[in-house]
């Protein structure tokens, strides 16, 4: 094929060269399946009824395609085996309304090698975090505006989340005040850009598009939360588990 024009935030090499349109399109086109991948199927816990089911799939689905088909046409070799896993398996996963294909090992195995060629062909901006009770490490003070790929480790004994806020337009206060609003005061001052989730001695990467502002990173669960028990202490975040950085 001939390729997908890169749109205005196409990785560009250190050289200052963009990267070919074909490549381009393809990481533009992964950011966005990555993300669908991340949500899921919008099914609320517990289930609704079948049509409602249905209808979260058939959202998922129209969420799922765009991305997924951009890829299938300027697949890189080395990842043909598994842009075909996480297609068929997330085809499958909306044919049965059932998430559970999109659970399996080899569904994860898949997903994890694309997010690595990412990180290596993609030439994304990359910010490293460290998650410790009850602190971030790594959180620069700016980032350039684009697709950043936040990696988080979890050196603590407890759960740790890596919440990505962008503080609205017009919102003059501390990140660190805002992030323990009441959840329908927050909604009004923050937007939700992603986040990340590890148990202890664990690492996940997301990308994330960011466009110029402040933001600020939190982490939600409740203290004394492991892998096996919910926290009955505050959140984190009332720790001081917060940062705030600006996107130029």
């Amino acid at each position: 094929g001939g390729g997908t024009n890169p749109g205005p935030n196409a990785p560009v090499p250190p050289t200052g060269q963009a990267l070919p349109a074909e490549t381009a399109g393809f990481c533009t086109a992964a950011v966005d399946l990555a993300a669908v991948v991340n949500d899921g199927p919008d099914v609320p816990d517990p289930p609704p009824s079948p049509e409602d089911v249905a209808n979260a799939y058939e959202e998922y689905q129209a969420r799922l395609e765009p991305p997924l088909r951009a890829m299938e046409q300027a697949t890189p070799p080395a990842l043909q085996q598994d842009i075909a896993t996480i297609a068929r398996q997330a085809r499958y996963a909306v044919a049965t309304n059932d998430e559970a294909p999109l659970g399996t090992p080899e569904f994860d195995t898949a997903t994890s090698r694309l997010r690595a060629f990412m990180i290596t062909e993609c030439r994304f901006e990359q910010v490293r975090v460290t998650a410790v009770e009850y602190r971030f490490d790594g959180i620069p003070p700016a980032l350039p505006a684009g697709t950043v790929a936040f990696t988080m480790s979890n050196q603590g004994a407890e759960s740790h989340e890596l919440d990505v806020y962008r503080i609205n337009e017009g919102v003059p206060q501390p990140f660190p005040e805002l992030v323990v609003l009441p959840d329908d005061q927050r909604d009004v001052v923050l937007t939700s850009v992603g986040e990340i989730s590890a148990s202890p001695g664990a690492a996940d990467t997301e990308f994330m598009t960011l466009i110029p502002g402040r933001y600020g990173v939190a982490c939600p669960v409740p203290q004394g939360t492991t892998p096996g028990a919910d926290g009955t202490g505050p959140p984190h975040a009332a720790l001081g588990m917060v940062a705030e950085f600006t996107v130029n």
